[in-house]
């Protein structure tokens, strides 16, 4: 159905809440129309950004997607520290989906707590290979590196985590910090 003015009653509705935007952030910065325009589209994006991101425990991919009964259990049991009860539930869950990469890195954080480093970090390799930027085992296996004496390992997995997630990133910060302390022990 078209208006009087052969558009669609959604584009008309659409066209005036963006020409509303625009005129009040022109109004509070005194900028053109090209300018206030860019900066609501900057507000719009990073506002569907944050509504989307997560922790270093779950991929930009895998958000999306609801979380199986093995997963949401694994996550509790890992943040109670329950390590060796949530490798069993997060080992169901890669044997009915091989290309989680987030129960991959769990798999792996899980492991290094418990002191199993050759099993994190072939859990860790998976979900890179899975996700190349998956921030969590980026960091993950950086503090694994440490854990094992390669500094030179973490620094290059902080510089590739820094071109992955270069803007208000816990796991850089993280890594970055693990790397100091593990400089200031030395």
């Amino acid at each position: 159905m078209k208006d009087l003015n052969g558009r669609r009653p959604h584009i008309r509705a659409i066209s005036t809440i963006r020409a509303d935007t625009t005129a009040h952030i022109r109004a509070l910065f005194g900028l053109g129309v090209a300018a206030a325009l860019g900066l609501a589209i900057i507000a719009t994006s990073l506002a569907a950004f944050a509504a989307g991101s997560g922790s270093g425990t779950e991929s930009n991919a895998s958000s999306a997607v609801s979380l199986s009964t093995e997963m949401r259990k694994a996550q509790v049991l890992v943040k109670k520290e329950a390590f060796a009860e949530a490798l069993g539930l997060l080992q169901a869950e890669v044997a009915s989906n091989p290309d989680n990469a987030d129960a991959w890195n769990l798999i792996g954080y899980s492991a290094r707590n418990l002191g199993d480093y050759e099993t994190s970090q072939n859990a860790y390799d998976k979900a890179l290979a899975i996700e190349p930027g998956h921030k969590g085992a980026l960091e993950y296996k950086g503090e694994l590196y440490l854990a094992l004496g390669n500094l030179e390992g973490a620094e290059a997995l902080l510089a590739k985590l820094r071109k992955v997630c270069s803007f208000n990133c816990d796991e850089v910060d993280d890594l970055k910090d693990a790397i100091a302390a593990y400089k200031k022990a030395q």
